[in-house]
């Protein structure tokens, strides 16, 4: 016996799928789509991560910023 899940066509769940994840969600997959946003989003993530690779122990030890 098929499952009901399985049954349904994969379009049809798809749109499931959209109805129940927020707007915003349903936004960020539109936008790992676009290279230009995904090149931004790593150099921005790069640029994080080397200040808090620079950043002098003293701040470190307390958990970072106030």
């Amino acid at each position: 016996m098929i499952a009901v899940a399985e049954a349904v066509s994969p379009v049809v769940k798809e749109k499931c799928v959209e109805e129940v994840l927020s707007p915003r969600v349903l936004e960020l997959r539109t936008k790992i789509h676009d290279e230009e946003y995904v090149n931004v989003a790593i150099q921005r993530i790069a640029m994080v991560i080397s200040r808090e690779l620079v950043r002098p122990p003293e701040e470190l030890k307390y958990g970072g910023r106030h």
